[in-house]
């Protein structure tokens, strides 16, 4: 059924590729998502009950909403299911309930795009075949619309077999992957607590042949993101600028020490301020200055090292020009294990698979990625998570504006998905 049902998943990714939206503003790929799931007759949950607003990090603002929400509307998104989303609460969580006893197994997949504009010259696929983004300035060059589609896939497939289904599968579309902030939102919300295994995964990364899938996925880094402000006061740079208190020099010292902070021992990690605002004219000394950065560690033991460093970098930099100093979160991911048991699952029902050609026995991630913190969830109270790479050639690589995908991943991934749903509900 995944593989009959291939070419009518081809057509909703490529609908969600043309209105793309990202982290917060996801509202096309809501309404759409939610359309889809209650047609198939499951109960859904949108807005606040699936968003905990307190940790809905950097929102956008209200004029940047009701464009997104407008733009979503003219695409065709039904508005029953843009109700709930209204404020940048999107994503949508679904339950259905088996007729028979069996665990609580949940899928994540998550639906923002980047912040890009897309290639338009006839190399490009999706601009040669007429489905290039119709929303300048974003685009899904990581492949989350196919993640979307494939989530899709397998939720028609499980309603389509409901009276044989053993327990409740929940799916979960998150926003703000990109961002970093979307997974804690949902987690904190509690959306996971009845979770008994997580399945999630990626498409392309480490992976670049059709067929090859990986379910010892390693190397995820813990992230930690700030959003640095410093103030000082500003005087006249030439008639009294011992009166100033120069918030600009305060930031290029942290930023120069930031990036000399000793690097752990015990593995990888990394420093980077990505933005720095400050000043506003010639001849005022700067009495603010603003700045994004982020650190990441192997471990979470090393980000959080590299974490408590910066923080006395920042401190010391205020404290050297007398400037007043405000940090604040704006994202977080963990490190994260795969669960054993899943992968030793996973290398056995393989074989049954036949759209997977290939196991590669493990691949690092090397990047950031907040489907973890719902997979530490869900293993603190005991239950089981994986994350897994499903192989395909990407055109242009990953955040690159010619990115693109083997189309034919979306059922593989969906099919591995289902098979093992199948092994986690098999008796005994």
């Amino acid at each position: 059924m995944i593989r009959e049902n291939l070419a009518q998943a081809i057509t909703w990714r490529r609908l969600l590729h043309r209105y793309p939206q990202p982290s917060w503003l996801e509202f096309f790929a809501t309404a759409f998502i939610a359309e889809k799931l209650v047609g198939w007759g499951y109960k859904i949950k949108q807005g606040r009950e699936i968003i905990k607003e307190e940790r809905q990090l950097l929102p956008p603002d209200e004029d940047t909403l009701k464009r997104e929400y407008q733009k979503a509307l003219k695409a065709g998104a039904r508005e029953e299911f843009l109700e709930k989303a209204q404020g940048g609460f999107t994503g949508v969580v679904a339950e259905l309930q088996g007729t028979l006893p069996g665990p609580v197994v949940a899928f994540r997949f998550d639906i923002d795009s980047n912040e890009l504009t897309e290639a338009a010259d006839k190399n490009h696929r999706p601009a040669r075949e007429g489905f290039r983004s119709e929303n300048p300035g974003y685009a899904h060059m990581c492949g989350h619309d196919a993640h979307m589609a494939a989530g899709l896939l397998l939720a028609q497939y499980f309603a389509g077999r409901k009276e044989k289904l053993k327990g409740k599968i929940k799916f979960i579309f998150q926003p703000n992957e990109e961002n970093l902030s979307g997974a804690a939102a949902m987690v904190d919300q509690g959306i996971l607590d009845d979770v008994d295994v997580l399945l999630g995964g990626h498409m392309g990364v480490a992976l670049k042949k059709l067929g090859q899938i990986c379910f010892n996925v390693h190397s995820f880094m813990a992230l930690t993101r700030f959003e640095v402000a410093m103030t000082g006061r500003p005087s006249h740079a030439a008639l009294r600028p011992d009166e100033g208190k120069n918030a600009m020099l305060g930031a290029c010292a942290a930023v120069t020490n930031l990036y000399a902070i000793a690097r752990h021992g015990l593995g990888a990690s990394r420093i980077n301020v990505g933005r720095l605002e400050a000043g506003s004219t010639w001849n005022i000394i700067p009495d603010r200055a603003y700045f994004r950065m982020e650190t990441r560690g192997v471990l979470n033991e090393i980000n959080d090292y590299m974490v408590a460093k910066a923080k006395d970098v920042l401190q010391g930099a205020a404290a050297m020009y007398d400037l007043d100093l405000e940090i604040k979160p704006a994202a977080v991911a963990l490190s994260a294990k795969n669960s054993p048991e899943l992968i030793e699952l996973a290398g056995k029902i393989a074989k049954d698979v036949p759209s997977i050609t290939e196991v590669v026995p493990d691949a690092p991630f090397n990047a950031s990625e907040d489907v973890t913190l719902m997979m530490e969830s869900v293993q603190l109270h005991g239950g089981k998570a994986m994350f897994v790479l499903f192989g395909t050639p990407i055109g242009g690589g990953h955040h690159n504006a010619a990115f693109d995908l083997d189309e034919n991943v979306i059922a593989n991934a969906a099919e591995f998905m289902a098979k093992m749903h199948e092994a986690l509900t098999a008796p005994g």
